[in-house]
């Protein structure tokens, strides 16, 4: 079974990628759990199956009945909705992170097998927000599995296209299996956008087609792949293409390499370029 991790600070930002993610587990049939990295997470009262025990303490022997417990409110959230979903309903957690620093939060998402991370970004700069506590690239340099940063902006929908930007050359299939495996329940289209990496030539069209079919289609079993070869120098001509042009909803990279920095910068913080208004998955270099 799969499951998505949400780092969830308190912010309306998190809970808009909670409700997203929530969407995504219902569809491929994953799990949920939410990383509180917030010390003073809002809670609220959620009441328990009748006859519910708990562990009392640090008594390991002692025990009591209860008709509640204390849960986020963005658990409470997310489980009132899925009580609505009439098909599959994902099994949804927490864990306090609070305490944690990069390393044990790391230690944490290995150990568990987390499928993918995601963390709403804010619209404002990161001089303006108060919680910075976690260093979220620190973390993704750590971990085996890519983040989704969701723009707080953006508006929740079905994905529908999706475009991994990359030179062909050094294409990563076991990413493209990834993104075939993510757009397969909404049988989503999924482009390589080839843009040569900086010091390397053009690929030439009918190569690079060769270099496509034999080298990403034969290998991945999805009939909803294909390619772009850009050819445009302008990123961010290239970006606002893929964008608006080509009206993509995920734009997926892989961490420091090809053209990351220049699209998001140096480093992921808790904001986007204001040209990127779509979700961004960042895979782990």
């Amino acid at each position: 079974m799969k499951t998505f991790l949400i780092f969830n600070d308190n912010s309306s930002e998190a809970r808009h990628a909670a409700e997203f993610t929530l969407a995504i587990a219902q569809k491929i049939q994953a799990d949920i759990i939410l990383f509180n990295t917030a010390a003073a997470t809002r809670r609220v009262a959620e009441k328990v199956p009748a006859g519910y025990i708990f562990k009392s303490g640090g008594d390991q022997d002692k025990y009591q009945r209860k008709d509640e417990l204390q849960i986020s409110e963005t658990l409470h959230h997310l489980r009132m909705l899925n009580k609505e979903q009439l098909n599959f309903k994902p099994e949804i957690e927490e864990v306090d992170i609070s305490q944690m620093n990069e390393v044990k939060v790391a230690e944490l998402i290995n150990k568990n097998n987390i499928w993918m991370m995601i963390k709403g970004m804010s619209d404002i700069t990161a001089s303006d927000n108060s919680n910075q506590a976690l260093n979220i690239h620190t973390v993704l340099n750590k971990v085996l599995c890519p983040l989704l940063l969701i723009p707080a902006n953006w508006q929740l929908k079905d994905i529908e296209r999706m475009a991994y930007i990359a030179d062909l050359r050094y294409c990563r299939i076991q990413i493209v299996r990834f993104l075939a495996e993510l757009a397969r329940p909404w049988k989503a289209v999924l482009s390589i956008a080839h843009k040569s990496a900086d010091g390397l030539p053009d690929m030439d069209e009918k190569y690079a087609l060769t270099v496509f079919s034999e080298e990403v289609c034969r290998r991945v079993n999805y009939d909803q792949i294909f390619f772009n070869n850009i050819k445009e120098k302008d990123l961010s001509k290239v970006v606002d293409v893929i964008i608006n042009g080509m009206h993509n909803d995920v734009l997926v990279m892989v961490n420091h390499r090809n053209h990351f920095q220049e699209i998001v910068g140096r480093y992921i913080t808790d904001t986007l370029p204001v040209h990127v208004t779509i979700p961004v998955l960042v895979f782990p270099s």
